[in-house]
C-alpha cells in the first residue's frame, strides 16, 4: 500500500494510475487530510504570525489535551486544495526535537524512527556546521529550549490580531511564549492591473517566490508549459516522510525556521560600489540594475540574468532554464544567491521555501526609497523551508555551497554573495563579469558579502493530523 511521502512524481488530477490505497478520489483526499497544510503548497496568506511555546514543566497531560483541542482549527492539506481563494484563517502546528521529548517519556527509543540527526540535535546543535553566529547574538527567545511553533496566516490583518490575541489566552495555563514574529507580504503593483495583488518582493527589493516546485500535477505549466530546460514538478517524497507517531500510512515533513535580519542600506551601498567597480573602459556605462541582477542572479523583477542582459519587467517571469550554457559564469556569477543555491542540475538537493518577510520600515520597495531611506536593522526574512531531511537538504545547501568558497570545485568562485557566512575557511575570492558574457579571465574582483544575519531559529517537525488528533491515546500507549 503506498503512501503520499513514497510519492516520486507530482500528484496527478485523476489518480487512477497511483498505487491503492491513493487510486481512487477518496482514497487520495483521505490521506491529503491526514497531513498539515503549507506543506505541498503555499497557504497563500499576506500576514502571518508565528509563535514560539515553551511548555509548562509538569503539565504533560494538559499540554496533549490542548494540542489535541487545537488540531480541530488545523488546516490540511485537502482543505488548501478545496479553497478557491484563501479568505479563512490557516493554522499549522509544529513540534521541536525538545518538544518531542518533553510530551513522550519513550522519546529516547523513538529517536530511532526520526531519520534526520540534525533535527535531534535542534539548530543550536548546527551553529559551527553552519558558521551562523553565537546564540549570545540571537534574539534572547531564540536562545531557550523552544518546544512547538504555532503558524497562524490570514489575509485579514485584524482578524489575525484577534485570532492571535485569543491563542495567547489560550496558551498561557500550559505554556511560556518564548517569541513572536509577524510576518507580511510586501508585493509591487502590476503596472498593466492596478486592481491585481501584484508580486511579492523581499527587502533588498527582489521578487519573492519564484522557482517553488511543484507537488500538484494541475499547477505545472501554468503560464508556460516549457520545462524542457528546468521542470518545477516533483514528488511529494522530496518532501514528505512517514510520521514516526502516526499510522504507515500518515506523512509529515522537517522544517527549518531562521530569523534573518537584511541590512538593506548596507547592501544597496556595497552593490553600487560594485556597479562603480565594473565600470571599465570597455564598459563605460554606471549600471546598478545589472550589479543588483549579479548579486542574486536576477534582475529585481525577476528576469534571469543568465538569460537577459537587461531586464525585461516581465509579467510572467521565465524560469525554463538552467546554466548549461554558462558553465563558467560569464553570464550569471557561481557565487549569485540563486545560483549557488539552486544550480540546476542533476544529484542537486532541494527545498521548499515559504517564507515571508518580517519588520516595517519607513518606504517599502514599492515606494522607490532614495539610498538614505533604506533601513538597516530590524526588518528581514523569516525563513521556513520543508524537506525530508534537514542534515541532507537545507544543511547541504548552506554548509557545502552557500558558505563554501571552494564550490563547484572547478571554479571555486566564494561564498553566497547573499546568505553565505565565512568560516574557517574565509568568503573566498569572488568575482564578476563587467559585461554580460564577459570570458572568465576577463572576471573583476570584488569582495561581497555579509549583508544577513541570523537571529534565531530551530528545527521542528509538522505532524500528522492522525497524531495530533489522536495524541493522547498515542502517547499513553508509547
Amino acid at each position: 500500500m503506498a503512501s503520499l511521502h513514497e510519492l516520486t512524481a507530482p500528484i496527478p488530477q485523476d489518480p487512477k494510475n497511483l498505487p491503492a490505497p491513493l487510486n481512487t478520489r477518496e482514497g487520495l483526499q483521505e490521506s491529503l487530510t491526514c497531513l498539515q497544510g503549507n506543506i505541498l503548497k503555499g497557504h497563500g496568506r499576506d500576514h502571518s504570525v508565528h509563535i514560539f511555546l515553551q511548555f509548562n514543566e509538569g503539565k504533560q497531560n494538559e499540554v496533549k489535551q490542548w494540542i489535541k483541542d487545537l488540531a480541530e482549527r488545523i488546516i490540511s492539506a485537502q482543505q488548501q486544495l478545496d479553497e478557491t481563494e484563501p479568505r479563512h484563517l490557516f493554522m499549522s502546528f509544529l513540534l521541536s526535537a525538545r518538544g518531542y521529548e518533553y510530551l513522550d517519556p519513550g522519546f529516547p527509543k523513538r529517536q530511532l524512527h526520526f531519520d534526520d540527526k540534525a533535527f535531534l540535535y535542534g539548530m543550536k546543535g548546527a551553529q559551527h556546521r553552519l558558521n551562523d553566529p553565537s546564540q549570545e547574538n540571537w534574539n534572547p527567545g531564540y536562545r531557550e529550549d523552544i518546544h512547538a511553533l504555532v503558524l497562524l496566516a490570514d489575509n485579514d490583518k485584524d482578524r489575525l490580531r484577534q485570532e492571535k490575541s485569543k491563542l495567547r489566552d489560550d496558551i498561557e495555563p500550559h505554556a511560556k511564549i518564548c517569541a513572536i514574529e509577524c510576518g507580511k507580504v510586501m508585493r509591487i503593483p502590476d503596472p498593466s492591473n492596478p486592481k491585481k495583488r501584484g508580486y511579492s518582493v523581499e527587502h533588498f527589493g527582489y521578487r519573492d517566490s519564484l522557482s517553488h516546485h511543484l507537488f500538484f500535477q494541475s499547477d505545472i505549466g501554468q503560464g508556460s508549459a516549457e520545462t524542457n530546460h528546468w521542470n518545477p514538478g516533483a514528488g511529494p517524497d522530496m518532501v514528505l516522510v512517514r510520521d514516526p507517531y502516526g499510522r504507515e500510512c500518515d506523512s509529515g515533513s522537517y522544517l527549518v525556521f531562521r530569523k534573518l535580519e537584511q541590512h538593506v542600506y548596507d547592501f544597496e551601498t556595497r552593490v553600487q560600489e560594485l556597479a562603480q567597480t565594473l565600470t571599465t573602459p570597455s564598459a563605460p556605462t554606471r549600471d546598478i540594475e545589472r550589479a543588483e541582477a549579479l548579486v542574486m542572479g536576477r534582475f529585481k523583477d525577476g528576469t534571469p540574468v543568465v538569460l537577459e542582459s537587461t531586464a525585461r519587467h516581465p509579467i510572467l517571469v521565465p524560469n525554463n532554464f538552467n546554466y548549461e550554457e554558462d558553465p563558467h559564469g560569464q553570464k550569471c556569477p557561481l557565487q549569485a544567491h540563486s545560483r549557488k543555491v539552486n544550480p540546476r542540475q542533476k544529484g542537486m538537493p532541494f527545498i521548499v521555501r515559504r517564507g515571508i518577510t518580517y519588520g516595517d520600515r519607513a518606504k517599502e520597495p514599492k515606494d522607490n526609497p532614495s539610498l538614505e531611506e533604506l533601513p538597516n536593522k530590524d526588518v528581514g526574512l523569516l525563513f521556513m523551508c520543508y524537506q525530508r531531511n534537514i542534515e541532507k537538504q537545507f544543511e547541504f545547501l548552506q554548509y557545502l555551497w552557500a558558505n563554501d568558497p571552494r564550490l563547484p570545485p572547478s571554479q571555486k568562485p566564494g561564498i553566497d554573495a547573499v546568505i553565505g557566512q565565512p568560516g574557517g575557511m574565509g568568503a573566498g575570492q569572488q568575482k564578476w563579469p563587467a559585461q554580460w558574457d564577459d570570458p572568465r579571465e576577463k572576471h573583476i574582483p570584488f569582495d561581497l558579502h555579509g549583508f544577513v544575519t541570523l537571529k534565531g531559529g530551530e528545527y521542528f517537525f509538522a505532524p500528522s493530523m492522525y497524531f495530533l488528533k489522536n495524541i493522547q491515546e498515542i502517547l499513553k500507549a508509547t
